[in-house]
């Protein structure tokens, strides 16, 4: 869906000689892109791989939602990680949100980046008290946001909703394939080397110097290794216990419509339902509507690998457009243009791992973003780029393996 409207993709080499570098990340996704650029405005000698093309698989699946807000709550993150790392995590996305708008004037990108509002809601009368109290405890920390309530609140919104917290700032919405390549021919220019069709078959992680080799050979030695290969990254981890849930999420993106009657501000918008449903607009009047998450208990299973004419598949989709109809019945003909879905994996506390892991002395994760991927990427990007040049940010505590 976000290539409709591209200009031809600039492609890049296969490797086909044995290199060496001080950083390589894996992963030529959004998370690889940032981490190239963080790395880069350090002045450090970084190369990028991808086992396919840029900017395919979870960045060309993303539906592009840019929000502070994690799968948990602030009051519910807060009994978990506590009242002082708590939030952090939330401002780390308030703060991000800004800078992926600084990135995107940087670069001079064309990726439709547009701040948004955002609306979190519920229909259960009986979430009214929490629902109020979690909307002080982010005016608390500094979050511009406000309850909204049926009593108060009715005629902003067409569908039917108890309370909601409204935030003003803090989201946004964009084109994250266009974004990618931009942010990527950005740091060629400035020499980073990517190389595209390069499978890594064999990791030497070693805490001193790690060695990667192809599928066709070739070796790339480094100083450090970033793994930013999102869902695939777990299998380094298949000899643990699951910490981690994966998930399929389903999404359509709509024709243009005529007009959003009955949408406060085109905002952004997601309920609190599990699995939850969300609705965002393009820049071009079409809806993109997603959701409908299945858990995944197997990466051999039949969830993991469904494909998008599978009947469950087709089920999922029905199910949102059904949905989104009957949010906006004022908004007329919303005909299907597209559906994609993908995969993400989500931890028990709604927070990414971020940074080494024992096992691994060599490398850096970053992974476990949850619906609030491009973000993370970003938040991770930036920490491990600190933590290699010596600085130690003590935010990585809170991103840590191993701390649940």
């Amino acid at each position: 869906m976000w290539t409709k409207n591209m200009e031809k993709k600039k492609t890049y080499p296969t490797l086909s000689k044995d290199i060496k570098t001080e950083i390589v990340i894996v992963g030529g996704g959004i998370t690889g892109a940032l981490t190239a650029h963080y790395f880069m405005k350090q002045g450090m000698k970084c190369v990028l791989v991808d086992k396919s093309n840029i900017a395919t698989h979870a960045t060309s699946a993303s539906t592009a939602i840019l929000k502070y807000e994690i799968n948990q709550g602030l009051k519910n993150l807060m009994s978990q990680v506590g009242e002082q790392n708590a939030p952090h995590a939330f401002l780390f996305g308030y703060q991000a949100v800004m800078e992926i708008s600084q990135i995107v004037k940087e670069i001079n990108s064309s990726c439709d980046f547009s701040f948004k509002p955002a609306f979190f809601y519920t229909e259960d009368p009986r979430q009214t008290d929490a629902m109020e109290q979690e909307c002080t405890a982010r005016q608390a920390i500094g979050i511009h946001c406000e309850l909204f309530t049926q009593e108060n609140n009715k005629d902003e919104f067409s569908f039917n909703f108890e309370s909601g917290i409204y935030s003003h700032y803090g989201a946004a919405i964009m084109n994250p394939v266009q974004f990618t390549h931009d942010l990527i021919k950005f740091n060629v220019d400035k020499g980073l080397e990517v190389f595209e069709n390069t499978t890594i078959v064999d990791y030497n992680l070693s805490s001193h110097q790690s060695i990667l080799t192809t599928e066709n050979e070739f070796t790339i030695t480094a100083d450090k290794v970033i793994i930013c290969t999102g869902v695939n990254a777990l299998e380094f981890f298949n000899h643990e216990k699951p910490f981690c849930q994966l998930y399929r999420t389903f999404s359509i993106l709509t024709k243009p419509v005529d007009n959003f009657i009955g949408w406060k501000d085109s905002c952004i918008i997601r309920n609190d339902q599990k699995p939850y449903t969300y609705v965002r607009p393009t820049l071009t009047n079409e809806i993109v509507i997603g959701g409908e998450d299945l858990a995944i208990d197997r990466l051999d299973g039949d969830i993991a690998n469904m494909g998008d004419r599978d009947p469950l598949a087709l089920q999922h989709y029905h199910q949102l457009l059904r949905r989104v109809r009957k949010m906006f019945p004022q908004i007329n003909e919303i005909k299907t243009a597209c559906w994609f879905h993908g995969l993400f994996i989500d931890t028990k506390d709604g927070l990414p791992f971020i940074g080494k892991h024992p096992d691994y002395p060599g490398a850096y994760f970053n992974l476990g973003y949850g619906s609030n991927g491009i973000l993370n990427a970003l938040i991770g990007a930036k920490l491990i780029s600190q933590d290699v040049a010596g600085k130690n940010p003590r935010e990585l505590d809170i991103f840590k393996f191993n701390r649940y």
